[in-house]
């Protein structure tokens, strides 16, 4: 599987997560409840699978080699896609502080679910724009030899319980609480 599928594959469950997070945000806007356990969760997620292990897939192998390919990393799609990285990592510390204020009885409902739909907005945006503009972008100048590196280069930064915790997600979306021994939940 070339690195742009792989990718591609890693976006296709964040997407699945984001669809789950919108189910769970409009219950809360209902209930007018913050779902502090499931938000927790989509922190970890966020931490780990999200900005760990794909965007450091993209950061510390695709970006480099599509840099040596001459692609410029200031400005172009990925100086776009490092600037959208810091502002899910801003908006995944923002969760983080409003849902510790929320705990403490010093913040309302909207302040917690504010910056989930923002992250959530920011993330489809990013991957779209990955997707269509500049993974395409990366396919038609790497080389088989490019990609087979990159390919590699991501076995380093794999993060399985980024996988765990999706599962997790989606569970306590559905309305299931997460598998019994899961050390995690």
């Amino acid at each position: 599987m070339r690195s742009t599928e792989q990718l591609a594959a890693d976006h296709a469950g964040i997407l699945e997560v984001l669809e789950a997070l919108d189910g769970v945000l409009r219950e809360a806007e209902r209930t007018r409840t913050v779902p502090s356990d499931f938000l927790r969760t989509l922190v970890a997620f966020s931490q780990s699978f999200v900005d760990r292990c794909h965007h450091g897939k993209e950061e510390g192998c695709l970006f480099p080699c599509l840099a040596r390919l001459g692609m410029p990393t200031d400005g172009g799609p990925i100086g776009v896609m490092l600037q959208e990285h810091e502002q899910g990592r801003a908006l995944m510390r923002a969760i983080a502080a409003a849902l510790d204020r929320y705990e403490a009885g010093r913040a309302a409902v909207d302040d917690v679910l504010a910056p989930c739909r923002e992250y959530a907005d920011l993330l489809r945006h990013h991957i779209e724009k990955e997707n269509a503009i500049l993974f395409p972008m990366a396919e038609a100048v790497m080389s088989e030899d490019d990609d087979g590196a990159t390919v590699t280069c991501f076995a380093d930064k794999d993060e399985r319980p980024g996988e765990a915790a999706r599962e997790r997600l989606l569970q306590r979306a559905r309305g299931r609480p997460p598998a019994t021994g899961d050390p995690a939940s």
